[in-house]
């Protein structure tokens, strides 16, 4: 991505995603493009997209599958709700 991405703390949210049989609080802050920055316990774990066709890409950083797979849920319950 050539352009730095605006991030937008008041819309942030957060989920509780299960990894290796821990549940985990994530904080995900929703961008003006389509992206979306994930932290934990103040950690910037990646970056990602949301595609048109519903799936998010991870374009910054390393997230586990399975954690993709639960904020990609967790992400499109967003934009059910936001918009």
């Amino acid at each position: 991505m050539s352009q730095q991405a605006q991030f937008i703390p008041q819309r942030q949210f957060h989920v509780l995603v299960n990894d290796a049989n821990e549940e985990h609080n994530l904080t995900v802050l929703p961008g003006t493009q389509n992206n979306f920055k994930v932290i934990k316990e103040g950690e910037v774990l990646g970056e990602v997209s949301y595609t048109p066709q519903s799936k998010i890409v991870c374009y910054k950083g390393k997230l586990k599958k399975a954690l993709m797979d639960q904020l990609e849920k967790h992400i499109s319950n967003y934009y059910s709700y936001a918009f």
